[in-house]
């Protein structure tokens, strides 16, 4: 089970990093506590960031809602903490093949796909995570 500190540690350090050079160790804390502890991160606590920083916050949990790990109200929660970021004024960046395009929605040059194959085996239902957490339901998102 990871704390809540060092969760918020890592998320803000793969914030700091804008998805460049990130740490695969923090992408995959970050991960694990939304997909298998029901992290969802206090908005409060990301309003402090700047605005950049707020951006990949914002993405990285709406990547992480997408996939049927989560049960329908964790994905909400997280759905609803990163419209909560999403600013009227993010900046135009030019579309990438190579990037995914909820990142360039988000205003971001990089994304977490190059990460992905470290996350891949964590994404399943069937990944035993130890852990004391319950989820809310067992409304599986397909």
């Amino acid at each position: 089970m990871l704390n809540d500190k060092g969760v918020y540690d890592a998320l803000g350090r793969v914030a700091e990093s804008r998805l460049r050079n990130t740490s695969v160790e923090d992408i995959v804390a970050v991960a694990l506590a939304v997909w298998h502890e029901g992290f969802v991160p206090d908005v409060s606590w990301a309003k402090k960031l700047n605005p950049t920083s707020q951006r990949v916050v914002g993405y990285a949990l709406e990547f992480l809602a997408g996939f049927n790990v989560l049960c329908h109200e964790e994905r909400e929660c997280l759905l609803s903490f990163s419209n909560q970021l999403r600013s009227a004024d993010i900046p135009y960046v030019e579309p990438d093949p190579h990037r995914d395009d909820l990142a360039t929605d988000w205003g971001l040059k990089h994304d977490i796909t190059p990460y992905f194959e470290h996350l891949s085996h964590f994404q399943t239902r069937h990944y035993g995570h130890n852990s004391e957490y319950k989820r809310p339901s067992p409304n599986f998102v397909l």
